[in-house]
């Protein structure tokens, strides 16, 4: 029998609309030159926040960019259907993650993203991100019943993720694990192919999440590191759908992302959350959503939850 779950915690009130915070905030991204000013504003803090923190923000993705353009025809799958709220206005991008400038600050903004968890502690880029990854297949390990030999890594844009999973999975079978990464951006996947040089990711799929077009019952153990809150909840629950169709009886899904309980996420100052919000369209609908019961629905048992980090939680579940 499923582990019985908590409550739903209510969206935190910069997020919700009821709430006169989150009303206000909403008011002022509806109008547009301000929402745009904001745009702007939350990138360059972005990009000075990282390298003060030594990211190399716009060296490394002058780098990345030469070297992948060349890979995108190879990245693309013409057959791809691009979902419309894909092309909404994500990161600070105002054609989301559908351009190269996405793709080639996506790695960097990955970095800044784990050292933001941990912004006390004098830690590099590479230590923290470890540290990140760390924690989550930690709280993924103990679902898994058997060996591993297949993975897919659904939403797994420059395979930063990707490539921790595989080297994870390595580490716990003592032997090579047949990991797959898959996402919507071409551009995405191309930079991972670039950041992937001796091909250890056996192949970059681009598809949707929720219509990968691949077998059934022929996966392990499927992640989604940092996606559902970029998810409309109908899309949400179809990618729950589509992993455990892919999943094999035992299977386990791992979903990665920020965690409603959390004390940092719920008391984010007003102009941090208001910048946030400008660049994450679906985080209300992330936060409402109720997880541990939309997989469930989706047909998974065994719902666990756990916070793995002060910002973040990891979901598993068994096919």
């Amino acid at each position: 029998m499923a582990q019985a779950q908590p409550a739903a915690a209510p969206p935190p009130n910069w997020v919700a609309s009821r709430h006169p915070l989150g009303w206000l905030i909403d008011r002022l991204l509806a109008v547009e030159p301000l929402r745009l000013l904001l745009f702007l504003q939350a990138r360059q803090l972005i990009i000075r926040t990282a390298e003060r923190r030594g990211i190399a923000w716009r060296a490394r993705r002058e780098e990345l960019l030469q070297q992948a353009e060349p890979l995108l025809a190879r990245s693309t799958d013409a057959a791809t259907d691009t979902p419309p709220y894909y092309r909404a206005r994500f990161h600070a991008y105002q054609q989301g993650n559908l351009c190269w400038q996405a793709a080639g600050e996506a790695e960097q903004a990955t970095d800044a993203m784990a050292l933001r968890v941990w912004p006390e502690e004098s830690l590099q880029p590479q230590q923290a991100q470890a540290r990140l990854r760390a924690a989550i297949f930690a709280a993924i390990e103990p679902s898994l019943s058997g060996p591993v030999h297949s993975a897919l890594d659904i939403g797994c844009s420059v395979g930063v993720g990707t490539l921790a999973l595989k080297d994870w999975l390595e580490r716990r079978e003592g032997t090579d694990v047949a990991v797959d990464g898959l996402d919507l951006s071409p551009q995405m996947l191309a930079v991972a192919r670039v950041r992937d040089p001796e091909g250890r990711i056996r192949r970059w799929h681009h598809a949707a999440a929720e219509a990968t077009g691949l077998p059934a019952a022929s996966i392990d153990l499927i992640t989604l590191q940092f996606v559902c809150h970029e998810l409309p909840a109908e899309a949400t629950r179809a990618v729950l759908r589509e992993a455990a169709r892919l999943l094999r009886p035992g299977g386990v899904v791992a979903l990665v992302d920020q965690d409603p309980d959390s004390d940092v996420i719920r008391r984010l100052p007003a102009p941090i959350a208001t910048l946030l919000k400008s660049t994450e369209p679906y985080l209300e609908a992330y936060f409402s959503l109720d997880l541990p019961e939309a997989l469930e629905q989706a047909g998974f048992k065994e719902v666990l939850s756990q916070a793995c980090d002060p910002r973040h939680r990891v979901l598993v579940a068994v096919r």
